[in-house]
């Protein structure tokens, strides 16, 4: 038998850990809660969480004395999600559903390191293991299940050292996170003042551009209806990614078995996918970014811009989704299984207004064009981060 011990460690750290079992570790608490305390909810992605600052809507309360009290310090977990690590440690006294389990440390516990530890991978897979249903929506983890997980213990200093680590991490990924969200508001705020042109550029030498003109798509763009001559590689249309390869990204092709009545997309062509998304519901409108010739799903549309300063205006424009989602929804008729009504002809009658000088179009796609190379670099040092902190949670747990 191998010793105890994690493949990273500590060099002031020696000999193996001790063999336990999770009940060594964790007492089941089984406090009554009261009047006046908060109550909170288990997520997946955010742990214990104050309900009151939950978006969805939760059912009614349990009665007071029949929620369970938790305190500070104590880890709550929902019997039906434990195994997808629906577990959280509580900051302050409070209720939970007595449909959870609140596991109140023994002595010599820390629950930080047992938080952290929950997001093991193997640990949970043990979770998993551990739980009793007939198929994994139905699986539940009771605590005397749960006691019997068996687990190696490292002294409290190892623990409190090895939660610190983890502690850094998560508040660098927090840090990038609210960065990246903060920037995102940002562009957000500032596509709003300038399509509804409250805010202007000027020129280099502080003139005013002429005024924004309205017009209809079909004076901005043309349908071409090239074909695909059968060895173009299928696309689809991603929010974050634009145009992508369906193999390279998605891991397989959703193609017909021939693909010859597939739209071809040209570089810097439009393309509408009419597939609605959460943030999108009326589908998506992108500019080709791609160097090269691919195809779409007949289903797409694929227009021509009458200028490449149009169509660069046209990406920068429908990346909004408020933008998107205005002009669309006059447009489209929802069908059944929330399929969209909307022929290509249909799509050019909208109309949005546009810059008539090319070199303050030019200016608008620089300005986003620099913000979106931040948020995207602000999400490569998240997945970078992320990456980092899995490779931590394998190699300092055994």
């Amino acid at each position: 038998m191998r010793p105890l011990v994690p493949e990273l460690r500590f060099p002031e750290f020696k000999g193996p850990w001790k063999p336990a079992r999770a009940g060594d570790a964790f007492r089941n608490s089984k406090s009554k809660g009261e009047a006046g305390l908060p109550i909170y909810s288990v997520t997946q992605d955010r742990g214990l969480v104050r309900r009151d600052s939950l978006e969805r809507h939760m059912g009614a309360d349990a009665a007071d004395e029949t929620n369970l009290r938790a305190q500070p310090g104590d880890l709550v977990y929902n019997m039906m999600r434990m195994w997808q690590g629906a577990v959280g440690m509580a900051s302050e006294e409070c209720m939970v559903s007595p449909a959870y389990v609140v596991l109140s440390p023994r002595k010599g516990v820390s629950s930080k390191f047992f938080d952290y530890w929950f997001q093991n991978r193997h640990m949970l897979h043990q979770l998993w293991a551990y739980s009793h249903g007939l198929t994994n929506d139905r699986l539940r983890l009771y605590y005397q299940d749960f006691a019997k997980i068996p687990l190696a213990l490292p002294d409290q200093p190892e623990q409190e050292k090895i939660a610190a680590v983890l502690d850094a991490t998560s508040r660098k990924i927090a840090l990038l996170t609210n960065k990246k969200t903060a920037l995102e508001d940002f562009k957000r705020g500032l596509m709003q003042r300038l399509f509804s042109r409250e805010l202007r550029f000027t020129r280099d030498d502080g003139s005013a551009f002429p005024d924004w003109k309205e017009r209809k798509l079909s004076s901005l763009l043309k349908e071409h209806k090239q074909k695909s001559d059968g060895t173009e590689a299928v696309h689809s249309v991603s929010v974050v990614h634009g145009l992508i390869d369906q193999v390279a990204h998605l891991g397989r092709s959703y193609a017909a078995e021939s693909t010859l009545h597939y739209n071809r997309v040209n570089p810097g062509d439009i393309v509408y996918t009419k597939s609605p998304t959460g943030k999108f519901p009326f589908g998506i409108i992108k500019q080709s970014q791609i160097a090269y010739s691919a195809i779409v799903s007949p289903l797409y549309g694929v227009f021509r811009p009458k200028t490449h300063q149009i169509g660069m205006f046209l990406d920068v424009f429908f990346s909004s989704e408020s933008n998107t989602e205005r002009f669309l929804r006059p447009l489209v008729n929802k069908g059944a299984k929330n399929t969209m009504n909307i022929n290509n002809s249909t799509f050019l009658s909208g109309k949005v207004w546009v810059p008539v000088d090319p070199e303050e179009i030019q200016k608008i796609r620089d300005l986003f064009s620099s913000v979106d190379k931040k948020i995207l670099c602000l999400s490569t040092k998240i997945s970078e981060m992320e990456a980092f902190k899995k490779g931590l949670l394998q190699k300092l747990f055994v």
